[in-house]
């Protein structure tokens, strides 16, 4: 049996080539951010700030310098994404150990997952980000902090998507200071730097936003406006409408099968409702069994993540198309722990 592990990630790399193909022919015909980052005028030093800008600084010598097809870039972008994919799978045979067919056919299941990748394998931010995630989520794990990918995953996610870093860094934050009751030197010294780190954090997210940082109700209206403002999209959704839990649902949750208006909508209507089949079934377990669930490290930081990030999202897009872009960023995470809690409670039911 051991001399087959090689077979799922071999598997995995085609299975993830189909998707760059459908994403690079998807692109061809309709032109989007993916297209926009590999064409595109201006020198090198235009590009030296946050954001979207880092994606073009990285392609420029791929582009400019040399000239190479814009089939090579979703081929580069794919297999970072798939690398991203591979170590996430890898410390989640170690950290599920699923020992049951079932829980490894389930982990299978959430690396087969449609829309994480296809979002990571296409040219632009999503394969760079899911990286620098993986990364950071797992050495904070393993307690790894000086760690060159722990490093480098957190100038990645900083440059590209500081509003990210924001949320994992209070996530991480969060979890180290409620680990125990007990008020210490250390846990101050954390509250301390967390309170800095995110105020820096802060100030570059509104300054990529071109606001205020500290005119609130200016911040609030601007996103009712951002709201509002996807109206012009085809799968648009009416946040501005719904109450925060039916936010948090459409989000995460949405397409359904009564959103499906194409091939692509009904793939992740299918997906939709078993990630939400598994998570509630993992909820429900939890509540029965909350005695015996132990939630470690990553558990929480999983948690947490997608909590503070939902919150957020929730209040700036009001599309379908963004919300499936958005989530991958922190619901394959979710997953792991969902599968986890399952697990345990199979455990203490000597299953």
């Amino acid at each position: 049996m051991k001399s087959r592990k090689w077979l799922f990630p071999v598997f995995l790399l085609l299975y993830h080539s189909a998707f760059a193909f459908i994403a690079w022919q998807y692109n061809l015909a309709n032109p989007s951010d993916a297209y926009r980052y590999w064409h595109f005028e201006g020198n090198w030093i235009d590009f030296f700030s946050i954001g979207t800008d880092v994606i073009k600084l990285i392609n420029y010598p791929f582009v400019k310098l040399l000239n190479l097809p814009f089939w090579m870039g979703f081929l580069m972008y794919s297999l970072i994404g798939y690398y991203a994919i591979l170590e996430l799978y890898r410390f989640a045979q170690s950290y599920v150990n699923p020992q049951h067919n079932i829980f490894k056919y389930a982990l299978m299941g959430v690396f087969l997952l449609p829309n994480l990748h296809f979002w990571t394998a296409i040219i632009g931010k999503e394969p760079l980000v899911f990286l620098a995630i993986t990364w950071i989520i797992i050495k904070q794990t393993e307690k790894q902090y000086t760690n060159f990918k722990y490093s480098v995953g957190w100038i990645l996610l900083i440059l590209i998507r500081p509003h990210v870093a924001l949320f994992l860094l209070l996530a991480i934050g969060i979890t180290l200071l409620i680990k125990d009751s007990q008020l210490t030197r250390k846990k101050i010294g954390i509250a301390i730097g967390l309170a800095v780190c995110s105020l820096g954090l802060y100030l570059m997210t509104m300054q990529l936003l071109n606001r205020n940082p500290f005119d609130l109700a200016y911040i609030l209206e601007r996103n009712n406006a951002s709201l509002i403002a996807f109206k012009r999209a085809n799968s648009y959704v009416p946040m501005i409408d719904y109450n925060w839990i039916e936010r948090i649902f459409a989000l995460n949750f949405r397409p359904l099968f009564f959103d499906v208006n194409s091939f692509f909508s009904l793939v992740l209507s299918v997906e939709n409702v078993l990630t939400l089949l598994l998570i509630l079934s993992a909820v429900i377990v939890y509540i029965v069994r909350y005695k015996t669930i132990k939630l470690d490290t990553f558990a929480r930081v999983a948690l947490l993540f997608f909590v503070v990030s939902s919150l957020f999202f929730i209040h700036r897009y009001s599309c379908l198309g963004i919300f499936v872009r958005t989530k991958m960023m922190y619901l394959p995470f979710l997953l792991l722990v969902v599968i986890q809690i399952i697990k345990q409670s199979g455990n203490a039911y000597k299953v």
